[in-house]
């Protein structure tokens, strides 16, 4: 529960406007046009990115609260052309590796698995900075498998970016287009 930065009073339907230490709780009776119109056209945006559940979209853990990382997620799913599904998988990487997965198989999770986004890859955003020789050790029984670290995260808050691909869907799923 937040206190509204229009009529000061405490609640938990709302969104935060602004990023980082300036970002402020508004209310969804306090919100001005501007922000409800933003907040729509995020949104629609999200339509082709996101699935959606009885409240409306589905957003993951950051972006249902902050709205400046609900553009940063969609900036991202548009540039790699992502979007969002469901493996039934615990860490990606059988999926990713084989197209399908035995639940059995995915026991424990890395320390860098952290705001996971997948299945075209799978995506992690932890808030320490990641070896690379880490990741290539937990991938290497899956030949098919690359990885990059980098610093740009949708999350933001200080996290690292870990992309975990399968070379022969990225061409399909996961180059770069700009």
């Amino acid at each position: 529960m937040y206190d509204c930065e229009g009529c000061g009073r405490p609640s938990r339907e709302g969104l935060f406007f602004g990023s980082g230490k300036e970002a402020k709780w508004w209310c969804s009776r306090c919100q001005s046009a501007s922000q409800k119109k933003l907040i729509s056209s995020l949104d629609d945006r999200s339509r082709d990115v996101l699935t959606r559940d009885a409240e409306g979209v589905d957003w993951p853990f950051g972006p249902n609260v902050y709205v400046y990382m609900r553009a940063d997620l969609l900036d991202w799913a548009d540039r790699y052309d992502l979007r969002s599904g469901s493996t039934g998988c615990s860490s990606g990487l059988h999926w990713l590796d084989k197209g399908r997965c035995a639940k059995r198989d995915c026991h424990g999770r890395p320390g860098f698995y952290d705001h996971t986004s997948r299945p075209a890859l799978v995506f992690n955003q932890p808030y320490r900075q990641v070896n690379l020789a880490e990741i290539w050790k937990l991938i290497s029984e899956y030949p098919s498998l690359t990885a990059e670290v980098g610093p740009e995260s949708w999350y933001g808050s200080g996290t690292f970016a870990v992309h975990i691909w399968n070379d022969s869907n990225r061409a399909d799923a996961g180059r770069p287009h700009r």
